[in-house]
């Protein structure tokens, strides 16, 4: 049995329902920080996923046929997570955008939410004309295409936090773990 599951963004996200989860498998996977997010909850052997790639996906969902398997995913595996890639249950959690969401007092219902991680969102961007963009970003993302409008940039959200409120021709992003939000 596979369940991917989702252990928030900071320490203390970790639902009960996820935490029965984690303790009850046999096998868990995850990036180093998921394995420390969800490291008190963990009582099987677990394994550190270093790269994430179609042959790692079909070795675990294999292994999920004969024990009790856990993906761990930072924040929630539905929201530009591991969710999508692995066929098994998914077990919810807080991710980045609900944070980011609630630290701007900002409705997920007025926005749409583009990943723009390592690729071009350039399609989506085009969106701005009808809603907020809460975009998904790292360093090589270039606010100026949004010219003066407002914007917010948060920066490692439960790390070294950093928000910024200004004009987006005049943000540069210094992190790979931003969340650029872009009023209309």
């Amino acid at each position: 049995m596979l369940n991917i599951v989702g252990v928030g963004i900071c320490e203390g996200q970790i639902t009960e329902r996820a935490s029965k989860l984690i303790s009850q498998a046999e096998v868990v996977f995850g990036s180093k920080r998921a394995l420390q997010l969800a490291s008190k909850f963990i009582s099987g052997e677990f394994h550190e996923l270093n790269r994430f790639d179609e042959r790692i996906y079909g070795e675990i969902e294999s292994l999920a046929k004969q024990k009790k398997v856990v993906v761990l995913s930072t924040g929630d595996p539905m929201v530009a997570g591991l969710g999508t890639k692995l066929k098994g249950n998914v077990e919810p959690g807080i991710s980045s955008v609900q944070m980011a969401l609630a630290r701007l007092g900002e409705d997920l219902c007025n926005a749409i939410v583009i990943d723009a991680h390592a690729r071009n969102a350039e399609k989506e961007l085009e969106l701005i004309e009808k809603r907020n963009l809460l975009i998904l970003a790292d360093k090589k993302f270039d606010p100026s295409i949004f010219g003066t409008r407002r914007v917010a940039l948060l920066e490692n959200i439960c790390g070294n936090e950093k928000i910024l409120i200004g004009k987006a021709n005049e943000i540069k992003i210094s992190s790979d773990y931003s969340i650029l939000f872009v009023w209309r």
